[in-house]
């Protein structure tokens, strides 16, 4: 085929540029979305836009630093808002919540997309509903006898390694005591994780949150096209292994069957989260009168066992690495500063004196308190949340769309100078004067706040008093003074395992 009658190219290679031009221009097209809107944002790449993998959540706190508190990103080719305005977020998040309720849609493995997490609209309130009286004072007094149990476990081991030269991996205790904890007060079972680190409790949890890169180059590739998300998931190259999930599923879903037809197990009262879910899954209701004229009445089901199967998995996947990843920052931190730790010890010495921690006298200990949300602050376990808008609204002359994401990057909050002095420090006192308002938002903020939060602080401060009353963490001659992270899309974790000495409190 000859062009302007000068050059005589062959067919198949004009086919091919054209295609690739075709194919660039779809992969580019809307690209000046925000640039149109007046709108600053990191330069997109065509077709996966400023998603080039899962990790990309890290760089939205660089990003917030560059580009303010309100630019605008690509998820693969869709546009996607970053805010951190705080007055926008009061409103995304409380005042107009029904227009934000729902998050991104994560395509995961059934039963697992049933979880509280990625359900919508009146599922979510139905769900949410059902589940909120499990956490209530009454319920997490009883079970602090499980958590008090595992934490002696975990004061025991510590102490076992105390003045270890080569120091102690944190996160692997930690992370095995929570373990416990969550197979207590999820399953009513116990695992001890904190004796055997091979468990397969804990096996399946690590698979959780280590993603092997192939897992992560699919999550990437699917934010460039979307329509292979169910595809990957199908093949079970999904963030989340099936095989874990059906690990969980298949004990749940035992646990249940047996409970239900154990005249013995129905006697023993309980506490743990399964238990909980079952017995709010079924209320008895008023019924009609049978042909002997005695009331018969029906049960109205609130959860299917589907559904309490996944919201078990969800709260071991919640509760797992978040709170050992919590105590893993907070010991840092207590090696680092220990005019910090001694204070901490201090005032559980004088308020508590030999009294065991339980729900109620851990809420005297306001500065362990401010030690735990200084330490959430630098270090959310959740880096970003995310929201999406249900219906086209105008927000203080901002138009966020319908079907549009928008990402709260919640450490580029909490270390913004202008709302925290000196925000690269670690300062617990800075919570006497300065109240936890939407600028602290390691839980979330609003309606869709974190469910479990009550739990998880109770579980972290009964470990912390009990811990500290034996043990002091110090630093090792190479604990970094600067924490660095791995691009995880789950959680925050650090490149190098964070290893401390342990030594008796005399």
């Amino acid at each position: 085929m000859e062009i302007l009658g000068l050059v005589d190219v062959p067919l198949y290679v004009l086919l091919a540029v054209t295609a690739v031009v075709l194919t660039y221009i779809f992969g580019t097209w809307n690209h000046n979305y925000f640039k149109k809107r007046g709108i600053r944002g990191p330069a997109p790449y065509p077709f996966v836009g400023n998603s080039t993998d899962a990790g990309f959540i890290l760089d939205l706190y660089a990003w917030s630093q560059q580009y303010g508190s309100i630019y605008g990103i690509f998820v693969g080719r869709k546009p996607a808002l970053v805010i951190t305005d705080l007055e926008i977020l009061k409103e995304v998040l409380v005042k107009h919540f029904d227009n934000f309720r729902n998050r991104m849609n994560i395509p995961l493995p059934y039963p697992l997309s049933l979880a509280l997490f990625v359900l919508e609209d009146d599922a979510w309130k139905r769900v949410r509903n059902t589940m909120t009286p499990t956490f209530t004072g009454v319920k997490l007094r009883r079970m602090c006898v499980a958590i008090s149990d595992c934490t002696r476990t975990l004061t025991r081991n510590f102490s076992k390694v105390m003045g270890k030269n080569d120091g102690v991996n944190m996160k692997a205790y930690f992370g095995a005591y929570s373990m416990d904890v969550i197979a207590q007060t999820a399953f009513g079972i116990k695992v001890d994780s904190q004796n055997d680190f091979n468990n397969p409790f804990v096996g399946h949890a690590k698979m959780l949150f280590q993603p092997t890169k192939l897992r992560l180059a699919c999550a990437a590739f699917t934010n460039a096209v979307p329509v292979l998300e169910q595809v990957f998931v199908n093949l079970d190259l999904g963030i989340f292994p099936r095989k874990v999930i059906t690990f969980f599923e298949t004990i749940t879903a035992e646990l249940m069957n047996q409970r239900r037809h154990d005249k013995t197990h129905q006697q023993e009262p309980r506490t743990d989260f399964l238990q909980l879910m079952m017995d709010a899954s079924v209320e008895e209701g008023g019924g009609n009168n049978n042909a002997n004229g005695q009331t018969v009445k029906h049960s109205v089901r609130h959860l299917s066992t589907e559904e309490i199967v996944a919201q078990c998995i969800l709260f071991f996947i919640a509760g797992y690495e978040t709170t050992g990843t919590t105590l893993t920052f907070i010991a840092y931190n207590l090696a680092k500063y220990p005019d910090v730790q001694e204070k901490a010890y201090n005032e559980i010495k004088e308020i508590l004196g030999n009294e065991e921690p339980n729900y109620d006298n851990i809420g005297k200990l306001k500065y362990l308190d401010n030690i735990i949300t200084e330490t959430l602050r630098l270090y959310p376990p959740a880096i970003a949340l995310n929201r999406v808008v249900s219906e086209t609204i105008q927000i203080k002359g901002l138009t966020l769309s319908k079907g549009q994401t928008i990402f709260i990057p919640v450490m580029a909050i909490h270390r913004n100078p202008q709302l925290y002095k000196d925000p690269d420090s670690f300062k617990p006192e800075r919570y006497e004067e300065q109240a936890k308002t939407i600028s602290f938002q390691a839980f979330g903020f609003g309606p869709r706040i974190c469910i479990g939060m009550r739990l998880a602080l109770v579980e972290v401060k009964v470990a912390l008093v009990n811990v500290l009353r034996t043990v002091k963490f110090e630093r090792m001659p190479d604990t970094p003074d600067v924490l660095t992270f791995i691009r995880n899309p789950n959680i925050l974790q650090t490149k190098q395992d964070i290893t401390l000495k342990l030594s008796p409190r005399c």
